[in-house]
């Protein structure tokens, strides 16, 4: 009698396991210009094929693949494929309520609204290519999207756009002459990390990113934030919080980095440098910490603004040198902590520290040279 269970148990098994390798098809797309394939339109691919298929796909696919409510699809270019707009007012590809999706190296997607995903855990995108949308690369809400080796170009309005959930960039994507803003991310968490090589948000319209509605930001590793114009390189607003740990903000048309509205950033090794408006400003009930090795050098304007009853801690070891401004302005009730030394220098008819309207230093001010920062601005030590 055990016998006969356990054979029986064990041909339930076997079905079992025969029928799940039987969905994991591999199917072949060819559209016009490509190598003949099983199906000449992806979309009739996708929608003809079950769940846990992998599709190989050549040639320019001019139509909307729309993926929804499927589950553990993977997408190769074989050995590439372009997805270029039908419509230029809908999306290349949507993909909604979805997961385990990927799409993989050799796929250019080109025009229309980009790529669109909406309520979907798991979707991956790497090496690809998003270009020429007519309004957003891409758009995230509500998603879990991680991205790597890919790139995000001359969208008309901004490259990436989150709202709710969660996007990675997780190394080599290049985000850049997008009409508007680099990344965009409303109450989502943003991370940028460098594992597959550095990440580079350049040459975008009116910023490089925005990070507000109490997002958070977790930037690690070589992250450069460059050559943007408009207003600032990096925007934090309302409630949101940025870490941001080497990397560099340089060289865009306004200011570095914007800390403002009840917002924390944080930084260590950081360098922001040449921006044509100021290096930083910490304001409006925000706080901000240097870590260690950031140096603020260069820029046009003030080095560092705190302003508005806000709050700067300095760990020491930072830098702040040859801006055109002011080296550090301390304004309007904010207060800085000097837990140890850094090197803040003026360059000429400058202050390295100024200090003003009711704000209050914590710690060693004497290093600071020419400075206006007398004693009604700076802490009593409590006995």
């Amino acid at each position: 009698m055990k016998f006969r269970l356990g054979t029986k148990l064990l041909s339930c098994f076997l079905l079992i396991l025969a029928s799940s390798l039987a969905f994991a098809d591999t199917v072949t797309v060819g559209c016009p210009g490509g190598t003949p394939g099983t199906f000449s339109s992806l979309e009739t691919a996708v929608v003809s094929s079950p769940d846990h298929t992998t599709f190989l796909v050549s040639g320019t696919c001019s139509e909307i693949v729309s993926i929804q409510k499927r589950n553990d699809l993977n997408f190769f270019g074989n050995p590439s494929a372009t997805i270029q707009a039908a419509d230029p007012s809908l999306p290349v590809v949507n993909i909604s309520s979805s997961q385990g999706i990927s799409f993989n190296s050799g796929f250019t997607f080109t025009g229309g609204i980009g790529l669109q995903i909406s309520l979907s855990p798991s979707v991956r995108l790497s090496g690809i290519t998003v270009q020429n949308s007519t309004v957003f690369g891409i758009t995230s809400a509500d998603s879990a999207v991680h991205l790597s080796r890919s790139s995000v170009t001359a969208s008309t309005r901004s490259g990436i756009v989150v709202i709710g959930g969660a996007f990675y960039l997780d190394g080599g994507v290049n985000v850049s002459n997008n009409g508007r803003l680099g990344i965009s991310v409303d109450s989502s968490h943003l991370s940028i990390q460098d594992g597959l090589g550095p990440n580079i948000v350049s040459n975008n319209g009116i910023s490089g990113i925005q990070v507000f509605g109490s997002s958070q930001g977790d930037f690690n590793g070589d992250n450069e934030f460059t050559t943007n114009g408009g207003q600032f390189g990096l925007l934090v607003l309302n409630n949101s919080g940025v870490s941001m740990t080497n990397g560099i903000i340089n060289s865009n048309t306004g200011l570095g980095v914007f800390c403002g509205g009840t917002t924390h950033c944080e930084f260590s090794g950081t360098h922001i440098d040449s921006n044509g408006a100021g290096g930083i400003q910490i304001v409006d009930h925000s706080d901000a910490a240097f870590d260690g090795a950031v140096e603020v050098s260069g820029n046009t304007g003030v080095g560092v603004l705190v302003d508005q009853n806000s709050y700067l801690n300095s760990a020491g070891g930072n830098t702040i040198t040859n801006n055109t401004g002011d080296g550090l302005i301390l304004n309007a009730l904010s207060a800085l902590k000097f837990t140890a030394n850094d090197t803040i220098t003026a360059t000429t008819g400058n202050l390295a520290l100024n200090c003003n309207n009711g704000s209050l230093v914590t710690g060693d001010v004497t290093p600071y040279k020419p400075r206006k920062c007398g004693p009604a601005f700076q802490a009593v030590p409590i006995h």
